[in-house]
């Protein structure tokens, strides 16, 4: 009887070890599995927030590249404005040249027709 005792004892010792062993395997597979899901929504997190970063990086150059289109776009129209205000004078000045040159016509013949409208 102390045989079948010391083997019972043994079994159930020999139970109670695998089921501690195989109960501590799958903790440590548990937090295994969570330290690799913590890693795996860590780098989730990094690639969203990296494409964040690159999303506002893209709108800033947009936002450049509408800024230098500006730019180009008011010197054009400053350019333009400066030339249309050119031309302007320059066809005042052709137009006053003109309007002398009228005057300077008309006093000629003034003088010739005013006889002929007294007679």
């Amino acid at each position: 009887m102390i045989v079948v005792t010391t083997i019972a004892l043994l079994v159930l010792a020999g139970g109670l070890a695998v089921v501690t062993a195989k109960t501590k395997n799958l903790k440590l597979r548990a937090e295994g599995t969570t330290i690799h899901d913590q890693a795996a929504e860590d780098v989730l997190r990094l690639r969203r927030q990296e494409t964040l970063a690159d999303e506002f990086g893209a709108r800033a150059h947009a936002a450049q590249v509408e800024l230098d289109i500006k730019t180009v776009r008011a010197c054009s129209l400053q350019q333009q404005a400066t030339d249309s205000r050119s031309e302007a004078v320059t066809s005042r000045v052709q137009l006053e040249e003109l309007r002398r040159q009228a005057d300077r016509s008309d006093m000629t013949i003034q003088p010739s027709a005013t006889p002929r409208l007294a007679g």
